[in-house]
């Protein structure tokens, strides 16, 4: 249960750090999406 809650923190965690970097980009969503997804 322990490992499901790190997992679930960390991906959060992700989102936020990579949605503040592509926000401070001035990227657009669409951009968004394709940066995040080759970064990944």
């Amino acid at each position: 249960m322990k490992s499901l809650w790190l997992g679930i923190v960390a991906a959060v965690a992700v989102a936020v750090i990579a949605g503040v970097i592509l926000d401070s980009a001035g990227t657009t969503s669409a951009e968004k999406f394709t940066a995040s997804s080759t970064r990944l």
